[in-house]
């Protein structure tokens, strides 16, 4: 499995669209993914983002990003051992550094889009690298969220 973090700023949301909003996520189409649809929200002291998505430009894949405003100690291009823990249940994957405007972060393709629309029925996804803080993500209220995902991803067929 593999996992990717993108963040939102002023020059990613020029390369996006709006789709709308549910239960706290923003849901964006970007062109250049396909067209691609992704969730994102941040948290509410605006330091970290979460982005999770679907990539089609080739075999439909998914991804999950997360950035920070913070020094993620993650440098652009640098490959990071992950283990994400889905409701206790944990997968491994490779992410990959990333700095997007003044957000630092790392991002893991998920081989299964799949992955992507399940968590909106999860409840908690921690995300660790070693020698770094767990970044844990409520996912309680995800549903709705993921549902107009999944219509937004229709939409672009």
């Amino acid at each position: 499995m593999t996992i990717a973090v993108l963040a939102t700023t002023a020059a990613f949301a020029q390369t996006a669209t709006k789709y709308g909003e549910e239960g706290g996520w923003e849901i964006l189409i970007k062109d250049d993914m396909g067209p691609g649809c992704l969730v994102t929200r941040s948290n509410p002291d605006g330091a970290t983002q979460v982005q999770m998505g679907i990539d089609t430009r080739q075999a439909p894949k998914g991804y999950l990003a997360i950035y920070t405003k913070a020094d993620a100690k993650a440098k652009a291009g640098e490959k990071l051992s992950v283990t994400f823990e889905v409701d206790g249940q944990e997968f491994s994957g490779q992410a990959t550094g990333q700095q997007v405007g003044e957000y630092h972060g790392a991002y893991v393709w998920v081989n299964n889009p799949e992955f992507i629309y399940d968590l909106a029925k999860k409840k908690t996804l921690r995300i660790t690298v070693p020698g770094r803080d767990p970044l844990v993500l409520n996912l309680a209220g995800t549903n709705k969220a993921f549902e107009k995902l999944r219509e937004c991803q229709a939409a672009q067929s």
